[in-house]
């Protein structure tokens, strides 16, 4: 894998001045962790098909045999998506220069004088700062309580039991005596 990107252009556009490159970090700490990451997988991967190779042998141990070292390739393709990602992040953030050297004017966030111009060719995506009201389905309203008298009744018997037997106080409790 080589450690810059390559120039981007916009439509298919031939480049205009000299390609924009970015360094990508490969951090070392980053990469023991796979490489120690994908040997384990592996690993675990052999030592589940000599376990499916004994005699108490399953057809489980056959499904890790081929799920280790899939996560181990996880594990490659996971780091590699991140560091593009990190980079693409990195280029974005560059302000580069026109092919004839004006800062491009035109783009200016928000057409604002202080804002960092945007890199030419860049994507350029809106920021969201709150969830959209649309993405989550309705909820149903709540349905009109109706009156059932019957329940009506009970309930009120039940109070009125409740508050007889708070006048009462304690009367109506056992005492237990030790």
């Amino acid at each position: 894998m080589s450690d810059t990107l390559s120039d981007r252009t916009v439509g298919g556009d031939p480049a205009s001045g000299p390609p924009v490159s970015t360094k990508v970090r490969h951090r070392p700490s980053w990469i023991a962790f796979v490489v120690l990451g994908s040997i384990f997988c592996l690993g675990m991967g052999f030592w589940q098909l000599a376990r499916y190779q004994e005699a108490t042998g399953t057809v489980q141990n056959l499904g890790y045999t081929f799920m280790w070292p899939f996560l181990a390739g996880f594990l490659v393709y996971a780091y590699l998506k991140y560091v593009r990602l990190e980079a693409d992040e990195a280029e974005s953030a560059l302000p580069a220069a026109g092919a004839d050297g004006d800062e491009g004017d035109d783009d200016e966030v928000d057409g604002h004088p202080d804002a960092p111009p945007l890199r030419r060719g860049s994507r350029r995506q809106e920021i969201v700062t709150e969830i959209p009201a649309d993405l989550l389905p309705r909820r149903p309203a709540a349905e009109a309580r109706t009156g059932d008298e019957a329940l009506d009744a009970y309930n009120s018997y039940l109070a009125e039991l409740a508050r007889q037997d708070a006048a009462a106080g304690d009367r109506h409790q056992e005492r237990h005596t030790t």
